[in-house]
């Protein structure tokens, strides 16, 4: 090579040597902050902060009393779903043995947090930083760790070469460079930041897909989801999945569009996960108020989260039911129940002693692959079947992609935890036929050859929508195990 073009090779590489060495040093600082300052680094996914503190912000926070906390203060607390939220304090209510219960509440939210957070101690914010979230959370990424191997590749490479191969080692400030960039980088995803809820505020794009801060999950009906009253009117029953959902109601013509204006907002008395909450809708009540002419119409339902922003946090999914209206009353019509869904592996709550002990366990139950697998059937047919496998642990939250179509290995990555997958199904959907469906989350060509294959905390999400016409439906399911 011309010398020349020797120089201008080493400027560029001790220029991207320098870069990385700056990046290794944040992400150094960052780890030696919470081990000796106790300092707790807090990447922000979304925007109920905004504008105090934007989505993609990195927040410093650090363990104080609970008793010396005051409204104003930006706190992050533990939910009682094991998801932080960080938002301002709104309220300090202080109880016995130095416990305070306090109201939170973010920025641009319009209404306070629905749950109250009781503590002795908790995590206040004192120092942000806009958008270096993003490069946190890369820090933290799989993909630094493998920039430091490359790096400390090439530094035992250097250190090795054979003189008069007119190469020249690199020199001590290069090699130093090299250094805290790998130490830095692997040290990065060792220990990542964790992230931060923002709730009630509409999706913030994040890492590389969209992020949802929390995704609202539709009510199922209950085993009567429609009856007839005496009175002319109709009870509704259907059952509660979150204490912090309310219930809405639309209405629309059969065979017309549903009106975006809700008759009714139920909010459930008993805020136990599972109860069944009873809704009697009169005639005057589907009116609201309005002209209602005799006729068929569809009442939809979907899940609402309370204490919405400036825009309702909806299910994605309703519930819909066939009502007929004459001048005094209103009468049950036909109605399309979801899908039945079966999750044959792994199991609600379960906690695995191993990564050994929950490849068994699923194996046993999805013909020897350790995979998330069950049924599906509807007498329409199926249309989709959908699903979503995350898990969190030391490497961050990380989701299940099987690559399919792709030269990448299958495995958990960083990025595309918002993306909705397809699994293997048999027969094939979308099919009419009503025979059960068969599904398994797809283990992939070469990786693992497993989805258990760390330890963690996992999350499977389902969703299973029918093949009926012209209203679908759709049954979600949420499952949560530990592999220790």
């Amino acid at each position: 090579m011309e010398p020349r073009l020797q120089r201008a090779a080493a400027r560029v590489g001790n220029a991207v040597l320098w870069v990385a060495a700056v990046l290794g040093v944040i992400s150094l600082v960052l780890g030696l902050a919470t081990v000796v300052a106790g300092v707790q680094p807090l990447i922000f996914r979304s925007s109920s902060m905004s504008p105090a503190i934007d989505a993609g912000a990195l927040a410093l926070a650090r363990s104080v009393e609970a008793k010396d906390l005051a409204t104003g203060d930006i706190v992050s607390v533990i939910g009682s779903d094991g998801v932080r939220v960080t938002h301002r304090v709104v309220k300090v209510d202080r109880g016995a043995d130095d416990q305070v219960s306090l109201v939170l509440q973010g920025d641009a939210n319009q209404s306070p947090d629905e749950e109250p957070y009781v503590v002795t101690e908790v995590d206040r914010v004192f120092f942000d930083v806009p958008y270096l979230g993003y490069l946190a959370n890369w820090l933290a990424s799989p993909w630094a760790m493998f920039v430091a191997g490359i790096l400390v590749a090439l530094l035992i490479g250097s250190f090795f070469r054979r003189p008069g191969t007119g190469q020249q080692r690199p020199g001590v400030g290069a090699g130093i460079a090299v250094v805290v960039a790998a130490v830095g980088l692997g040290a990065g995803t060792l220990s990542p930041p964790p992230t931060t809820e923002a709730y009630f505020v509409d999706n913030s794009t994040f890492e590389a897909g969209t992020i949802q801060a929390h995704q609202v999950r539709i009510f199922d009906w209950d085993t009567s989801p429609c009856t007839n009253n005496a009175d002319g009117s109709v009870t509704l029953r259907y059952k509660l999945t979150s204490a912090r959902y309310d219930m809405v109601w639309y209405r629309g013509p059969k065979g017309g569009a549903i009106s975006t204006r809700a008759f009714l907002t139920v909010a459930p008395s008993n805020p136990t996960v599972g109860s069944v909450v009873t809704t009697k809708i009169t005639r005057a009540t589907l009116a609201n108020g309005e002209s209602l002419a005799a006729g068929t119409y569809m009442i939809s339902g979907r899940s609402k989260l309370k204490g919405s922003a400036t825009s309702a946090w909806l299910s994605t999914s309703d519930r819909q039911t066939e009502v007929t209206v004459d001048a005094t009353t209103v009468r049950c019509g036909d109605i399309n129940l979801p899908p039945t869904l079966t999750i044959a592996a792994p199991l609600e709550g379960i906690t695995y002693p191993s990564t050994k002990a929950v490849d068994v366990a699923v194996g046993l139950a999805c013909l020897s692959l350790p995979a998330p697998c069950g049924t599906a059937v509807d007498p329409n047919g199926i249309s989709s079947v959908e699903y979503r496998l995350q898990r969190a642990n030391w490497l961050g939250t990380q989701c299940w992609d099987p690559k399919i179509g792709t030269a990448l290995p299958p495995g958990f990555y960083l990025a595309g935890c918002g993306t909705w997958r397809t699994p293997t199904t048999s027969p094939d959907v979308p099919n009419t036929s009503g025979s059960t469906v068969t599904w398994r989350v797809p283990l992939g060509s070469g990786g693992p050859r497993t989805t258990f294959n760390q330890s963690g905390d996992y999350t499977l999400y389902l969703r299973i929508t029918d093949n009926a016409s012209p209203t679908r439906a759709t049954t979600e399911r949420t499952i949560r195990f530990t592999v220790d």
